[in-house]
């Protein structure tokens, strides 16, 4: 297995591959992964590679090199994640319906903090900026036959993106920023069902009233009448995530 992907570094590659064999079970924790100079065989790269991958896993905390033992992988509990690969990675490896139960409920608990900090703490400028963005998304609706889902996409993560940031919580926003990612990344599988998507833009419109009234009371519960109507509309099954991830 050779790779040459231009557009990403090759121990990338590497350390994606491994790491999802560690997520799926394939390396169970306290085992020892392929030695160097049996990955370099199957992935037809220098040890250079190897090497700079396994360091990224260790820092992610998915294995612990250990000198006359090999590199052994590290009990789930060790596992970071918060981090963005990770959290990909976990969607990736499948049950992506249950997992990303459990990041909705941790984003439940974020955003809707998040928006009731932006309504005591977002300046004059930044409100009008979420304004926009609201906006915007109301315009991107307005027309159901030329409807652009990527558009859409990007601009409703910007939009919760900048309330995350205005919550003026360097830790919050960042943490919120992470389930985001890997929010993203699932939603590039919906079914882009506008009218479950029309169906959101209310709580989107409530909350940007709310943080411009600044009514921090107000935003929290608009959040998470929002998160309701995500929990709404998760599939019954595992082979689906529809627009659950909104």
């Amino acid at each position: 297995m050779v790779y040459r992907n231009i557009h990403r570094k090759l121990y990338e590659h590497i350390e994606e591959a491994i790491g999802l064999r560690i997520i799926k079970g394939e390396y169970k924790p306290k085992d020892t992964i392929p030695n160097e100079e049996a990955l370099c065989v199957e992935f037809g790269v220098s040890r250079g590679v190897i090497r700079e991958a396994v360091k990224v896993l260790h820092k992610k905390g998915l294995v612990w090199p250990r000198p006359k033992i090999g590199t052994q992988v590290q009990p789930k509990t060790q596992w970071n994640l918060f981090d963005s690969d990770v959290l990909i990675w976990k969607l990736k490896a499948g049950q992506q319906l249950r997992f990303l139960k459990q990041v909705t409920e941790v984003r439940t608990i974020i955003e809707s903090e998040a928006a009731k900090l932006s309504a005591e703490r977002a300046t004059e400028e930044e409100i009008i900026e979420i304004k926009n963005l609201c906006n915007q998304l109301e315009g991107i609706l307005n027309d159901e036959v030329k409807f652009n889902y990527e558009m859409y996409l990007q601009v409703d993560m910007e939009f919760h993106s900048t309330i995350l940031e205005t919550s003026h919580n360097e830790l919050l926003a960042q943490i919120g920023r992470t389930m985001r990612v890997a929010v993203q990344t699932a939603r590039q599988a919906d079914i882009h069902d506008i009218q479950v998507i029309l169906a959101s833009q209310p709580f989107h419109a409530a909350i940007t009233q709310a943080i411009e009234r600044k009514d921090p009371d107000l935003a929290y519960q608009a959040s998470l009448e929002m998160f309701e109507q995500v929990w709404k509309n998760f599939p019954e099954n595992q082979n689906g995530i529809t627009n659950a991830g909104k």
